[in-house]
């Protein structure tokens, strides 16, 4: 014999709720100092539906019962396979069969009987039995379970599924003392009845010593009584939590507690406190001394905690190397030890290391300066103690002290930026709390005042280290001339002046370098500057920064014949930046970078000049006009902000110079706009500089319009005419040759013999377009034709708008007067008005696209326009009737037939229906009343592919003012939604 295995339907696991604490784990966790949960009630968390077994792989020795579902097979001399249930009297009844008595019967055994019975009635048929569906069984269970009451089981259910078809056990319920009580026994007998403890379950994964898995009965009752004593266990446990005390056991020592926690997180000897509750309600602490004495009772506490957390035996090496982390003391007991160079990711900062040690007489954390340079060379080998960290600087970590952030709080800006780090933060308090301190007001502040920063992001040291940025500005020399990137550098007092500019970018070993104001390199707060002559390049240059002034140097010289330049440098302006020690003034003085790197323009560089070059993006966003109304350009012009806005930021008064020396230039260029200009520049190089004239450009056709408003033509593909030029003030406008076609297609779709795009010049008709498409098909219907056009529609869409915004306006005033307003008006009122938004309206323009009418009367003929629409369809059938009808539907179209005979077949007009205002709208877009009163009644022929409209009743509006303004709104609505209809057919 084999079995059939029947398949079960699969169910999706239920979302798990979010679980509101209960009250006892509320007071646990407030004497505990963290959350804990009762163990244990997890297991009901998510609802989960009772598990079934596949019928078909029950075995033999099941016993069956009335509800059991067999599947009978036989094949022989009568072959089919049927279900069949076992009836309230225990018969199984098979076709042809005699009644075989099942109930009671295993599985096995009721095979036999059925065989014998088969072969009886049908010789020579085989027959195959197996359980199709389980019988169910009613369970009560009641006490402390979400869902008390009858529950009805599978027969293979075990005390863990009827509990879960109860909704589980809740958290006021005991998972230890749950008691099985057998149908038909007596609560007293031991044998009907059974105490289950579901800790067995959680704790070794077996439901049989516990009895979670106990088969039940049909009429077994599961009792769930309250929850009871409890103890809980908190600190370094892999499952800190509430746990209930077994019965039989009012009490539990440390280990018992410690294995109900899974155990310690950490290895090694542990300190046990008891918080238990005293006689009169008060807690009452203890050090617990032996782990095997039976101490904790109901309401007791448990908290481990290691005896030590210290870590013993370890320096630290961080910041700029390649393996950052612990290092063990026996094997590094001095810096010397502790790193090498090999340790050192490239491009370190030597002269500055900072090593964080206890103060031995405060046991605080304090930051020691250390001379790297010196530790690397042996000079430095200090003895480390235990917990000691030495951090390592890179080169962008010490840049980050000239940044613009660091930079505007020592100007005295005290607002910090929103991704602050922490090393910020603690700067800005440091200069709070010492406003008259060095470090706010200070040579070196008063210096860097003048400097420009970069607005790079912070780096993580200084996020992980706080006090690690303002510790190195406290120990820094401010580097001003002489060097490309001058800004703070911090050093020990070993540190010579020269590693620190060579740390700033200066390779040269002869440079002198003192304090101006001392004439010593040392010294806290001290200010280096080269005494010799020095230059400095700033802003889009390749190595911007100081250079030694050597004789006459030129402008030419320092730019390297444009090789110091980026590719996208603006090339028409750039500025020198002059300080007369005569005057004490400074002076701004424009200059060409495109004549320098030509070679048509020089000039000699003074001590002390900084050359500024720029972006041509960042000029291009900095001269282009604020957005009208709130509307943005551009996305590409918009990002191109936001990158530039990262930027460093301009003089201001190089800022004004810039826009003082802007040429427009408008027109057919590809970046129209603002350009500035050293001086009178050729117009050809400032066309280029826009992007060059773009394909609609006429060359012959440009005007140049002076700053005293004289205008001249100019051909820039005459010999003559190349060489204007154009100066600061000036507006340039490139036209463009006029357009043979327009920019964008029209289409033509339906029932003509080439569909499609076609390209329309200036002045086409919709005559010529459909001979261009070959012509109109036999079933063509002209009359019917549907031509759209994008201006109409936008006007449309700002006359809904408008509309909605109209009657908005009348509804504040009508709720203003204090009159009383039905609430269904107003709101009606502003459905109405949000239909009004959401309306799409076609821009349908009504026409005449007959082609024989257009020959006999050009006058008819639209001229078209770019991005037209014309669809000319097949001779409808039908006639439309839509609106406020019971039935909307399209009618069959018959000549002569009445308006009132189509609304007819459309079941009439609804209740909220305006009979009196329904329209005719023709096939070629044009709406015209129809008379349905019997006063003023008319016919009216009606074409097919026309459509009948009964527009909506503007009855509930009465009590508003507008509601003469609503009519008309309700039948345009109409009317559109009418088109669009006749459009989707």
């Amino acid at each position: 014999m084999c079995a059939v295995l029947a398949a079960e339907p699969t169910r999706a696991p239920p979302s798990i709720p979010a679980i509101e604490p209960s009250a006892l784990e509320s007071a646990f966790s407030v004497r505990a100092g963290e959350p804990l949960r009762q163990f244990g009630y997890d297991l009901f968390a998510t609802g989960a539906a009772e598990p079934r077994t596949p019928p078909g792989a029950v075995q033999g020795d099941y016993v069956l019962n009335t509800g059991d579902e067999l599947l009978v097979t036989l094949r022989g001399q009568k072959s089919f396979s049927k279900r069949f249930p076992i009836d309230s009297g225990g018969l199984l009844l098979v076709d042809e069969v005699r009644p075989v008595t099942a109930a009671g019967l295993t599985l096995a055994a009721l095979r036999a009987e059925l065989s014998a019975a088969v072969t009886a009635a049908l010789p020579n048929t085989d027959t195959f039995v197996s359980l199709a569906d389980v019988r169910r069984i009613g369970i009560v269970v009641t006490g402390s379970v979400n869902h008390p009451g009858r529950q009805e089981v599978s027969a293979f259910a075990t005390v863990l599924d009827a509990l879960s078809t109860a909704g589980g056990v809740s958290r006021a319920g005991s998972l230890r003392r749950i008691r099985l009580i057998r149908a038909g026994g007596s609560e007293g007998r031991t044998e009907n009845g059974r105490i289950i403890d579901l800790y067995d379950l959680h704790l070794t994964g077996s439901g049989d010593s516990g009895g979670a898995d106990q088969t039940l009965r049909d009429g077994d009752r599961l009792f769930v009584p309250p929850l009871g004593s409890t103890v809980a266990v908190a600190g370094p446990v892999k499952r800190p939590g509430i746990y209930e005390l077994p019965p039989g056991q009012p009490r539990l020592s440390t280990t018992d507690l410690r294995k109900l926690a899974g155990g310690l997180l950490r290895p090694g000897a542990q300190r046990a406190v008891r918080f238990g509750i005293g006689p009169s309600g008060e807690e009452v602490t203890e050090e617990v001394g032996l782990p095997d004495a039976p101490l904790f009772g109901d309401g007791d506490l448990l908290i481990l905690a290691p005896q030590r957390e210290d870590r013993r035996n370890e320096v630290r090496l961080e910041g700029h190397v390649h393996r950052p982390g612990s290092r063990a003391l026996t094997r590094a007991r001095s810096l010397s030890a502790l790193v090498v160079k090999a340790d050192l990711r490239p491009d370190p900062y030597l002269p500055f290391a900072a090593l964080a040690t206890g103060d031995p007489a405060t046991r605080a954390r304090v930051l020691r300066p250390v001379d790297l340079a010196a530790v690397l060379d042996g000079r430095d080998d200090r003895r480390l103690a235990e917990g000691d960290t030495l951090y390592v600087l890179s080169a962008e970590d010490v840049d980050f002290l000239t940044a613009e952030p660091v930079l505007a709080l020592l100007r005295g800006e005290r607002d910090l930026p929103p991704d602050a780090c922490q090393g910020l933060v603690v700067l800005a308090r440091a200069l709070a709390a010492a406003p008259d301190g060095p470090l706010a007001i200070g040579r070196q502040a008063r210096a860097a005042a003048g400097l420009t920063g970069s607005r790079k992001p912070c780096p993580p040291l200084f996020e992980a280290v706080p006090d690690l940025l303002t510790f190195a500005l406290e120990r820094s020399a401010l580097l001003l001339g002489g060097v490309p990137r001058p800004g703070f550098y911090p050093r020990t007092g070993r540190a010579m002046a020269a590693g620190l500019a060579r740390a700033a970018g200066d390779d040269s070993e002869s440079l002198d370098w003192s304090d101006p104001s001392t004439g010593s390199p040392s010294g806290p707060g001290a200010i280096l500057e080269s005494p010799f002559p020095h230059y400095e390049l700033v802003g889009h240059v390749r190595r911007p920064g100081t250079r030694p002034l050597n004789g006459r140097t030129t402008l030419r010289a320092a730019l390297a014949d444009g090789g110091a330049l980026k590719r996208d440098v603006y090339p028409l302006l750039g500025v020198i930046e002059r300080f007369d020690r005569r005057t004490l003034t400074r002076s701004l003085i424009p200059f060409s970078p495109q004549e320098i790197g030509a070679g048509r323009a020089d000039r000699v560089l003074a001590d002390g000049d900084r050359v500024h070059l720029f972006a041509a993006a960042r000029l291009h966003a900095l001269l282009r006009p604020a957005p009208e109304n709130g509307k943005g350009e551009a996305t590409k012009d918009r990002r191109e902000d936001v990158r530039m806005a990262d930027a460093e930021p301009l003089d201001p008064a190089i800022v004004a110079l810039i826009a003082e020396r802007t040429v427009q230039i408008r027109g057919a260029v590809r970046q129209p706009g603002g350009y500035p200009v050293a001086d009178r520049t050729p117009l050809a190089a400032l066309v280029a500089v826009a992007g060059g004239m773009s394909s609609d450009a006429d060359p012959a056709a440009v005007e140049l319009t002076g700053a005293d408003g004289a205008r001249t033509a100019v051909d820039l593909g005459s010999a003559k005419d190349k060489t204007q030029t154009a100066g600061p003030g000036d507006a340039i406008r490139v036209n463009p040759r006029a357009q043979a076609l327009e920019a964008r297609a029209v289409a033509i779709l339906g029932a003509v013999r080439r569909p499609g795009n076609y390209d329309v010049g200036r002045g086409e008709t919709l005559s010529s377009l459909i001979a261009r498409a070959g012509g109109l098909t036999e079933d063509a219907y002209p009359a019917g034709a549907v031509f759209t056009r994008e201006s109409e529609r936008r006007r449309e869409k700002e006359q809904f708008a408008q509309q909605a915004r109209e009657l908005e306006r009348a509804l504040t005033l009508e709720i203003e007067k204090g009159d009383p307003v039905k609430a269904e008006n107003v709101a009606l009122a502003r459905q109405l008005a949000a239909q009004l938004r959401g309306m799409e309206p076609l821009g349908r323009v009504v026409v005449e696209a007959d082609p024989a009418v257009l020959r006999a009367r050009p006058e008819l003929d639209p001229l078209l326009e770019s991005d037209d629409r014309i669809h000319i369809p097949k001779r409808p059938l039908s006639v439309a009737v839509a609106g406020e009808v019971m039935h909307p539907t399209a009618a069959q179209f018959v000549s002569g037939k009445s308006a009132e005979a189509y609304l007819g077949e459309a079941g009439g007009p609804t209740r909220n229906a305006d009979s009196g205002r329904s329209f005719l709208v023709l096939p070629d877009g044009r709406a015209q009343p129809l008379s349905l009163s019997s006063w003023n009644h008319r016919v009216n022929a009606i074409p097919p592919g026309a459509m009948l409209v009964v527009p909506r009743d503007p009855k509930p509006f009465d009590a508003l003012e507008m509601t003469k303004s609503i009519g008309g709104i309700l039948g345009q609505l109409a009317i559109t939604a009418a088109s669009i209809a006749v459009i989707s057919r």
